[in-house]
């Protein structure tokens, strides 16, 4: 069959997010003798005009369409990505009769109840890399959608078979296959490699399990960097990204890649999302410093033991601090997050993780980002106790952005709190400047130069000597303070 796959995405907050799980299911899709053409609307400026032209050219059977995010997470400038998808898919509707079929982490994220709210034949929760050539098996044959695993599928009613097998073999994405890395890589992306999938651990509000499962899955690490020298050779990407849900658990599995890296010589740059406190070690920095990693991003998310234990984070404060002066050790850039408002948060809390950040994370080779309130995403803990606490009304429909702010202070608080950090550290910046136009026409330059300079990626990593330039931290301070 003619298969269409479309990347959905919008959003190029922080970084662009380049389509790597869109990429396994087309892989997958073309393995199992299927045409499969591939539309990346995040990097087309016309999308929606090559949308229509591709309708009416190829004629798909099938649509496939990767969702990536439901909104930004942002409550200060909060954007949902959902009005993007409807139009998509009403264009879709209007010039073709192809089955859509939905899929993406927001898809796994919003569960069984998302064809109630879009208009799709199906959709696939979970990975869907056996699910979706299988799909199109039964589409084309003899329909037994229920032997389709983590589908959602329009009948007389809605149904859920069981969710898709959390145990499934990763190997190479194939995206340099279906993309066009040159505009990526001009706003400083990184090539994304994953080296496992699934996330064991609860945190209260996070969804990952939704997505890839509980169950740790690691590929060899030799596969792994097998995959990294096939992309040099015939990319050249500047730099690579783990993004795994978790990079440096299990630490064992981490620094055996690391060491395979070493050992291969390969004059590279690497980062990694997910560098969790858990996993952190003199060892694992110094041999990532080794491996070629010029950055890392570190998830604390809080510098309190009240609000840790609240997230159910599995860590304390005490391996926070112990973390950053490992990263400070160990020469490599690092990007830190927090969120402020949790449960269990109070002023006093909030000045822990301040204090934390205003003692240990100086200098230029940290940039810390903030977000206020937390975004109470479907299916989570953090969703369940809401609801069971009457913060949420049972009918409440998170696909609207929906955050959490503790009772026991205001967020307007929270925000001259942090205002007041950046007017006298530049290098921490609140999630809602990324969508502020001045702030990105400071990023967009940046990476501009960068690029042009011939420099190794994420550029996020020069923000920090950008931002001490006067008059930025009191302009930056004032704005954080209207908020």
């Amino acid at each position: 069959m003619r298969i269409l796959l479309i990347y959905s995405n919008a959003s190029t907050e922080l970084l662009p997010a380049p389509p790597i799980g869109l990429s396994y299911i087309a892989t997958a899709t073309a393995r199992a003798g299927h045409e499969v053409s591939f539309i990346d609307m995040l990097m087309d400026p016309h999308g929606m005009v090559n949308l229509h032209k591709t309708l009416n050219s190829y004629k798909p059977h099938v649509i496939g369409i990767s969702v990536r995010n439901i909104d930004n997470l942002v409550h200060q400038r909060s954007v949902s990505h959902i009005e993007k998808l409807n139009h998509q898919i009403a264009l879709i509707r209007e010039h073709s009769n192809a089955d859509i079929v939905l899929g993406g982490p927001a898809i796994s994220i919003i569960g069984r109840d998302v064809l109630n709210k879009l208009d799709a034949d199906f959709a696939i929760l979970g990975e869907g890399e056996k699910s979706f050539p299988k799909l199109l098996d039964e589409i084309e044959g003899e329909k037994r959608f229920d032997r389709v695993a983590g589908l959602c599928h329009r009948d007389t009613r809605f149904s859920l078979n069981i969710a898709a097998c959390p145990n499934q073999s990763i190997g190479s994405s194939g995206m340099e296959n279906w993309i066009s890395w040159r505009q990526y890589q001009k706003q400083g992306a990184t090539w994304p490699i994953q080296s496992k999938r699934g996330c064991p651990l609860s945190c209260s509000y996070c969804a990952y399990s939704c997505i890839e499962g509980r169950n740790i899955r690691k590929r060899p690490v030799e596969e792994v960097v097998d995959e990294i020298e096939k992309v040099i050779k015939i990319i050249k990407p500047r730099a690579f990204e783990f993004v795994d849900s978790i990079f440096n658990l299990p630490q064992s599995h981490t620094i055996r890649l690391c060491e395979e890296i070493i050992r291969r010589r390969l004059k590279v740059k690497f980062t990694a999302m997910g560098v969790n406190p858990l996993g952190a070690s003199k060892e694992l920095f110094t041999l990532m410093k080794r491996a070629g990693f010029n950055s890392m991003m570190i998830t604390p998310e809080s510098a309190s033991d009240i609000v840790l234990e609240k997230m159910n984070k599995g860590f304390t404060q005490e391996q926070v601090y112990h973390t950053a002066r490992l990263a400070r050790a160990s020469g490599i850039s690092s990007m830190w997050f927090f969120m402020l408002g949790a449960p269990g948060e109070t002023r006093e809390t909030v000045e822990q993780t301040m204090s934390f950040v205003e003692s240990q994370l100086i200098g230029n080779r940290f940039l810390t980002m903030f977000t206020t309130g937390i975004r109470i995403l479907p299916g989570t803990q953090l969703a369940k106790d809401c609801r069971r606490a009457g913060y949420l009304s049972p009918q409440h429909d998170l696909l609207d952005p929906t955050f959490y702010f503790s009772p026991k202070l205001s967020e307007s608080w929270i925000l001259r709190r942090v205002s007041r950090t950046i007017a006298k550290q530049a290098n921490i910046v609140h999630a809602f400047e990324n969508s502020h136009p001045a702030s990105r026409a400071i990023t967009d330059r940046v990476y501009r130069l960068s690029y042009i300079l011939g420099l190794a990626p994420p550029y996020w990593r020069f923000l920090p000597h950008i931002l001490r330039i006067p008059p930025l931290p009191r302009h930056r301070s004032l704005a954080t303070r209207r908020m």
